[in-house]
């Protein structure tokens, strides 16, 4: 859930129901109606609360991943220490160098300025960004000078 895009929405979703409770006499003048659908503002507050609450949960998985997000990438990482092999797991924030949905393959630029390729799987939460599992990345070749 996107707690900036469930506030917009909040607000603006509100302010249409009160806007839209106040001038009912004068809809339904114009509509020729004798029964008003806007005659409780609760109710119409109460449908504006469930549609800002929706939309904010849908709009992570509606905008996927653009250009220029910042993601967590997860690395894992495998180290011998003591003649004995670690594995263990590392998460670094990446950017997006390309558009992707989940399960989709996308490029990426890690912090040191090397880029790889990763599958997102996950989209932004509630507190925090999206994710990717890193499949490919370029390696850093040190050339030592004698």
């Amino acid at each position: 859930m996107n707690l900036r895009v469930t506030g917009k929405a909040f607000m603006l979703l509100v302010s249409l129901a009160l806007i839209a409770y106040g001038t009912s006499n004068y809809i339904n003048a114009w509509l020729g109606a004798e029964q008003s659908i806007f005659n409780e503002a609760w109710k119409l507050i109460a449908i504006a609360v469930g549609a800002s609450l929706l939309t904010g949960y849908a709009y992570p998985s509606v905008r996927g991943i653009k250009r220029g997000d910042q993601l967590i990438a997860f690395l894992h990482r495998n180290a011998n220490a003591g003649g004995q092999q670690l594995s263990f797991m590392e998460s670094v924030f990446v950017t997006a160098l390309e558009d992707g949905r989940q399960g989709a393959k996308i490029k990426v630029r890690l912090a040191n300025g090397l880029s790889a390729e990763g599958v997102v799987t996950g989209y932004a939460g509630t507190l925090t960004p999206p994710t990717i599992q890193i499949t490919e990345s370029e390696v850093k070749v040190q050339h030592r000078v004698d």
